[in-house]
């Protein structure tokens, strides 16, 4: 029996050693997988921030693009806008130099047509007086005759 129990406390310490080198080599396998875990989400963390930044730049740079494009097409606009704003005054203003040509020459016009009135009414004028003149001279030699 000393023997057995010997053996068994041999066995025994075996078993323990054993269990023991299974558990720390349980151990630095546990501690070499939550090692390679952390590395691993350690780099998906930072590929997760490199995406999130490349997202960003990119956003910023078509915000930037749009941006440009809208202030493009505003200045267009406004170019536009100018022309055709230039375009509408110089056409309003040949107009309106052409409607005071216009008036300026029916104002011509009436002042000839005023003029030849007038001297056709000084005409008619002279010649009425000149008949006037003319019927009361011949009465006053009636009258002379007559007296």
């Amino acid at each position: 029996m000393p023997s057995e129990i010997k053996a068994s406390t041999t066995d025994e310490l075996r078993l323990k050693n054993y269990r023991n080198q299974l558990e720390q080599r349980h151990e630095m396998e546990l501690q070499e997988v939550q090692e390679k875990h952390k590395d691993e989400l350690d780099r998906l963390v930072q590929n997760h921030h490199f995406q999130i930044e490349n997202l960003r730049n990119a956003y910023d740079v078509q915000i930037s693009q749009e941006a440009e494009a809208l202030e493009e097409r505003l200045h267009q606009v406004r170019t536009n806008a100018g022309d055709r704003l230039d375009t509408e005054k110089k056409a309003s203003e040949e107009e309106l130099s052409k409607l005071r040509k216009a008036n300026q020459e029916r104002t011509e016009e009436y002042r000839k047509n005023a003029e030849a009135q007038m001297d056709s009414l000084r005409k008619q004028l002279q010649i009425s007086t000149e008949a006037i003149h003319y019927r009361a001279r011949k009465s006053a030699r009636k009258e002379k005759e007559i007296t």
